[in-house]
């Protein structure tokens, strides 16, 4: 094409012309099938080249993140000079009225539409010419901005479409680098979810080597394995059958809402003691196979005995059972800070008091708490239910073994909570035992050691145990 032809008769407009003369071979580079320019290389090229054709001072070319109203640059130059890239948002810019145009353009003022902290405040720019680009869905992706210091009195709609003309070109150039970065994100996912799969393959075997070994260990087992078998049947199976029950119930629209919310609450109740049993069998899978591991820490302890109280104040509560539950703390606030694992130290303490709560019967009394008796903590729970049949005192720590024979039937239980509990403080450094002496009930006591996490150890007077609150 000649385009001198074209402007011919126009000829005051040589500068322009001669800036037309260039485009033809510009276009047949840009849009030649073998382009050699791509990703960054193109922009930067098309970018000073457009200022060029154009008379612009500073071109931008720029993604539009539409979820942020942002647009973040691909290229901003001029056509003797490429600059650090930017990103604003629209309402900063004139920017927010192009994607309602197909073009829009000022010819002067531009700058007074610019906030103050924009890219281009400094700039003091008069003229602006700002074009959308858009992908294949015919959805905004892009902008491509020309400024100008002075004012564009004259050819105005000529620029316009000289700069119109890459637009096609820019906006598939800006799809395929989305595309790539597209591409690039999901292969590092899929790169962490491989690496995450292996480690947990490795896991898995590692996991299922620590089973065999512990298989191994276990056959002297077997016995009270078949014992707690049997017993985990029943202890799945009754709250189980409940859930299922009460969910039938719940399908009738006959309830009135105080029927359902009971029905609900009953429903979770069991629930709750389905999830207990499970955890004892983890807990006593863990003991036995040496897989648990104490971890010590820094203990507020009597912050940690007024959680607790709260607890089973809420369980005896959610059971309608009517009793009184007391703690006592044996050191001053500031002076109850220890050392020691307060997850095993915790689940000894429930174990106890759920066996104090399971036991005893409407109107009774549970105490729980500490004394400092030499470099022991002794911790006793205590209550005036049915208490430990005669001569099973040597027996009841051990695994499926409860202190009365009639008592799975009244009480229900698997019999691992005093068993968890024996191994929990033998790992911990302390012992646990039945207070034989204590006839109106049950008490059982146990200490760990006294390991206080200041550098000066609490002022408490080593003296004996008393019967203050036996």
């Amino acid at each position: 094409m000649d385009w001198t032809k074209l402007f011919f008769r126009n000829r005051k407009h040589n500068n322009l012309l001669r800036s037309f003369k260039k485009i033809e071979p510009i276009i047949h580079e840009i849009f030649a099938p073998g382009n050699r320019f791509v990703g960054k290389d193109f922009f930067q090229f098309i970018g000073q080249k457009s200022c060029e054709i154009a008379g612009a001072d500073l071109l931008m070319i720029g993604k539009f993140d539409a979820k942020e109203q942002l647009i973040k640059s691909l290229v901003y130059c001029s056509k003797d000079e490429v600059f650090n890239n930017i990103s604003y948002h629209l309402n900063e810019s004139p920017c927010k009225q192009v994607f309602g145009n197909e073009i829009y353009s000022i010819k002067e003022g531009a700058w007074e539409q610019f906030s103050s902290d924009a890219p281009f405040a400094d700039s003091v720019v008069e003229g602006y010419i700002g074009i959308p680009l858009f992908n294949s869905s015919n959805e905004p992706i892009g902008i491509i901005v020309a400024l100008f210091k002075n004012p564009i009195r004259k050819h105005l709609k000529t620029i316009e479409s000289l700069l119109f003309l890459f637009t096609s070109r820019l906006s598939t150039e800006i799809e395929h680098l989305q595309a790539k970065e597209d591409i690039k994100k999901r292969n590092v996912e899929l790169e962490l979810m491989h690496r995450a799969l292996k480690d947990k393959n490795k896991k898995l075997d590692y996991s299922v080597a620590e089973m065999r070994k512990a298989q191994l260990k276990s056959k002297e087992y077997d016995q009270l394995k078949s014992t707690f078998l049997a017993n985990l049947s029943h202890e799945i199976r009754t709250p189980m059958n409940v859930i299922l029950g009460f969910m039938e119930l719940l399908k009738s629209d006959s309830l009135t809402v105080e029927e359902r919310e009971e029905y609900v609450e009953i429903i979770n109740f069991n629930g709750l003691q389905l999830l207990k049993v499970m955890d004892d069998l983890i807990d006593i899978s863990k003991l036995q196979t040496r897989l648990l591991q104490e971890e010590f820490s820094r203990l507020i302890l009597n912050n940690l005995m007024y959680k607790v109280h709260v607890h089973f104040t809420k369980q005896a509560a959610l059971l309608k059972k009517d009793l009184s539950i007391n703690f006592y703390n044996g050191l001053e606030d500031g002076k109850d800070i220890i050392v020691t694992d307060e997850d095993g130290l915790t689940k000894v303490l429930k174990h106890l008091l759920d066996n104090a709560l399971k036991f005893t019967r409407d109107g009774g009394e549970i105490t729980f708490g500490y004394e400092l008796h030499g470099e022991e903590l002794i911790f006793s729970v205590k209550d005036n239910g049915v208490g430990v049949q005669p001569g099973k005192e040597d027996v009841i720590f051990d695994m499926f073994r409860q202190g009365q024979d009639d008592m799975k039937r009244e009480f229900g239980g698997n019999g691992l909570g005093l068993a968890i509990s024996k191994k929990y403080i033998e790992t911990l450094g302390g012992k646990i035992w039945l207070d034989k002496e204590y006839m109106d009930g049950a008490r059982f006591c146990f200490s760990i050691p006294f390991e206080p996490s200041m550098a000066r150890k609490a002022t408490t007077k080593k003296q004996p145990l008393t019967n203050q609150y036996l």
